[in-house]
């Protein structure tokens, strides 16, 4: 189990609060790393850190990324007290600004420039930031972990068939864009980085029922779920738990000879056509 120890690491997320990224800050601290949570101003992650019960070994920063040279500085000022071992770029906009709407005001045939960018910006744009400052650390001190949260979505796609008959909107097409960038940008940085491994982690479906859907335009109410399980070779979708172990594979030891890799946790969900 040494191999899969994080143990003496420190560990950095963006979008530590939400849906995945809970339950990645949990299992991160699980394995005995230090772990900096990167959030949105606005936030209590206070019940959060109760939840997860190691309060000495969890810090956050309040960080509007959209604010460049604010988070630029946060950065800065985080490597100036940490060396950062881990990087997990799992932030990302569920939103209309990027599309995600019941009113399915962020389709391909209504969709806005500023949804396509701003899917962009939170993306691919963040990750590229946080890579940057602290990969090229990571680099001058001989090594880390780079984690992009990326998608299928980056390389398939589902058809409108698969949506017919069913209040559920699709995904917005600024979202599989960002997607296949990031996933781009995790192959460019394996490349210019290393000795320092830059990997992806791509979940497929898995449903978010903690939140209130219409944050991200989707409705669980029909048989849309059923029918997305039966694409599945496991004839199920996921839950969120099931990606903690693949998270920490990437972390830790066991995956040293891994980088510019695409770890699909999709049941099986991207195999066939």
């Amino acid at each position: 189990m040494e191999l899969f120890s994080l143990k003496g690491k420190t560990a950095l997320i963006t979008g530590g609060a939400g849906f995945f990224g809970r339950r990645f800050v949990q299992g991160l601290l699980d394995a005995g790393a230090e772990v900096i949570v990167i959030e949105k101003p606005g936030v209590d992650l206070n019940p959060l850190i109760k939840q997860w019960g190691k309060p000495m070994s969890v810090s956050w920063e309040e960080v509007d990324l959209y604010d460049h040279a604010q988070t630029d500085a946060i950065y800065e000022d985080i490597l100036d007290q940490h060396p950062i071992d881990i990087l997990v770029n799992n932030a990302y906009e569920f939103s209309p600004r990027t599309g995600f709407a019941k009113d399915r005001s962020g389709l391909f045939e209504v969709a806005t420039h500023d949804q396509i960018f701003t899917s962009l910006e939170s993306g691919v744009g963040w990750a590229f930031q946080a890579t940057q400052k602290f990969g090229l650390e990571m680099k001058k001190r001989g090594g880390g972990s780079i984690i992009n949260i990326a998608s299928p979505a980056g390389s398939k796609t589902l058809t409108p068939q698969q949506y017919e008959g069913f209040e559920h909107a699709p995904n917005p097409p600024g979202y599989g864009i960002s997607k296949a960038g990031l996933l781009a940008l995790t192959r460019y940085a394996a490349a210019f980085l290393a000795p320092v491994r830059v990997n992806a982690l791509s979940p497929g479906a898995i449903p978010n029922h903690d939140e209130h859907p219409e944050r991200a335009g989707k409705d669980y109410r029909d048989e849309f779920l059923d029918r997305l399980s039966d694409r599945m070779l496991l004839r199920r979708c996921g839950k969120p738990e099931e990606l903690v172990g693949g998270l920490i594979y990437l972390a830790s030891d066991a995956s040293n000879y891994v980088t510019g890799h695409d770890l699909l946790i999709d049941g099986g969900w991207s195999v066939h056509l």
